[in-house]
């Protein structure tokens, strides 16, 4: 079983973008056209999220945990944990022994943003970094999003996904996301269509018992949650 990442989840940051905006090109290309993420940061209808790591991660220390994660699972054996071995260590060597530079390390998992509008918060992008994915990063994510939606007053919350996505509709569904309808030929690659997810009302009681639940859930499976919106 792969190990919770040490991220945590804040407000987009100016110093961001530039990560923000790689995991955005790497996650929706071919129909990939920049959001205006500097322009925008400081408006009070929208809501950019990262998941951020507390400290730059070099792609090599990604791809050595996976590797030890995966030959773990075939030993039966808990990998070490990836944030023991990169707290406090201000360079990064690649595989040649060299130090990593700036461009190659990062330390945005991933990002969400969302608009208000209205009573309806809407998610029009939710993205994380591809070696990255699978580790607990988008649920997060997710939940950030939801509770400053519910903080700044919104009654639902909706988005759009593939019709072919099927594990995020799974993630959404537990969230209490239903089908209400189709967008036709919505992607422009390959014109499949698209999903309108919507949630019950999350400004109730019986929905603020769910998340609580859900919450309390996402910190058992992956040993933290630490949201700041």
């Amino acid at each position: 079983m792969q190990q919770p990442l040490p991220v945590s989840v804040r407000r987009l940051q100016s110093e961001d973008i530039d990560q923000v905006v790689a995991i955005e090109k790497e996650a929706f290309s071919p129909l990939w056209v920049s959001s205006p993420f500097r322009r925008d940061q400081n408006n009070n209808r929208a809501c950019y999220l990262v998941a951020c790591f507390d400290e730059e991660i070099s792609p090599e220390e990604i791809l050595a945990e996976n590797d030890l994660d995966q030959q773990a699972e075939l030993d039966n054996e808990r990998p070490p944990n990836l944030w023991s071995r990169v707290a406090g260590r201000l360079g990064f060597s690649s595989n040649n022994g060299e130090t990593g530079s700036a461009d190659e390390a990062f330390n945005i998992a991933g990002y969400v943003s969302v608009w208000y509008q209205g009573e309806e918060a809407h998610i029009t992008e939710i993205a994380v970094k591809e070696t990255l994915r699978g580790r607990g990063v988008g649920e997060l994510l997710l939940i950030g999003s939801l509770k400053a939606a519910i903080e700044y007053g919104s009654k639902v919350m909706t988005l759009e996904a593939r019709v072919s996505n099927f594990i995020a509709h799974r993630m959404y569904q537990k969230y209490s996301f239903k089908s209400v309808g189709i967008r036709k030929a919505y992607y422009s690659d390959n014109r499949e269509d698209a999903v309108i997810m919507t949630t019950s009302p999350i400004d109730t009681e019986e929905y603020q018992g769910l998340f609580t639940e859900l919450q309390s859930t996402y910190k058992s499976r992956w040993g933290r949650m630490d949201i700041e919106c």
